[in-house]
């Protein structure tokens, strides 16, 4: 009778410990209580690495509150980085300024990057990382046009657009993978620009994982990521323990669009996906985007 009734309780415990993906597989809520990076939530030992896209919203922007202003809401983004300290950054609309801001506040790290536009204070897509953690063993940018290989511009664009990538040494594993930065454009040029993007990665990566971090500005259904999703998956979609919230907030929206993305092949499986939604240093909004962060287990 015992046995009965204990089973019976562990059948009433499964719902409250997760649901049933469309993989089959039991995806876990997360455990709001903790919010910090907490590294003992990992499913087993298994080599794993760190890696966040945050759009930090360009530095030099007309805000319409004070609060608003990076010389205001940049001490929340630095607690955010030195508190969740992910091995590897991807930054979007990062000025100068607000680089060199990033690396005298959190000295764990350093960066790579250069400006889209060629000038002295343009956005960078820089990747920031951890120096304990990995070495970056080469590191370029190209633009997505038809001459990638120069500053350009692509005629139907709204602005630049380039990618910053890394070739990466995962120091305690000796592991090789390639992490790529970028931000596309909000004209309807999307669908170019993925295709330089995939042209670069079958040119130059081999047969090494890859991971993508991007403010894509465009949800994960849309067309443009079809070739890609032949070989890629989404941090998002196949996380063990992940949410869906919207990553745009406008500096007042919980429920905006999601257009920030990490995307992966090469490593095993993603334990964790997570939009950093915690107030920090008294802001609830570091940025007009949440960053959001993914916790991938080499193979």
């Amino acid at each position: 009778m015992k046995k009965i009734l204990f089973l019976l309780f562990l059948i009433c415990l499964l719902p409250a410990c997760g649901k049933m993906g469309k993989d089959g597989r039991l995806r876990k809520d997360i455990d709001w209580s903790k919010w910090y990076y907490d590294d003992q939530q990992m499913d087993d030992d298994s080599p794993s690495i760190k890696i966040m896209s945050f759009n930090v919203r360009y530095g030099s922007a007309s805000e319409a509150s004070e609060e608003r202003m990076w010389t205001n809401r940049r001490t929340g983004c630095y607690a955010m980085v030195n508190t969740e300290r992910p091995v590897l950054m991807g930054v979007q609309e990062c000025m100068l300024n607000q680089r060199t801001d990033l690396m005298d506040n959190c000295p764990d790290y350093e960066s790579i990057g250069r400006s889209r536009d060629n000038t002295a204070t343009g956005e960078q897509m820089d990747i920031f990382y951890l120096k304990d953690s990995v070495t970056i063993r080469d590191w370029g940018t190209f633009w997505l046009t038809d001459t990638p290989d120069e500053v350009s511009k692509h005629p139907g664009a709204g602005n630049y657009r380039c990618a910053t990538w890394a070739r990466v040494i995962h120091n305690r594993t000796g592991i090789e993978f390639y992490h790529i930065n970028t931000h596309l454009d909000l004209a309807d040029v999307r669908g170019f620009e993925m295709v330089v993007i995939m042209n670069f990665i079958n040119a130059s990566c081999g047969t090494l994982p890859v991971v993508m971090t991007a403010d894509w500005n465009t949800t994960e259904d849309d067309a443009i990521f079809d070739d890609m999703f032949q070989t890629f998956r989404s941090a998002r979609a196949t996380a063990v323990t992940g949410d869906a919230y919207g990553t745009y907030n406008g500096f007042s929206n919980y429920s905006g669009s999601r257009l920030d993305h990490i995307f992966y092949r090469g490593f095993s499986s993603c334990s964790k996906f997570m939009t950093v939604r915690q107030s920090w240093e008294g802001y609830q909004f570091i940025s007009d985007h949440f960053p959001v962060y993914a916790t991938l287990k080499f193979q």
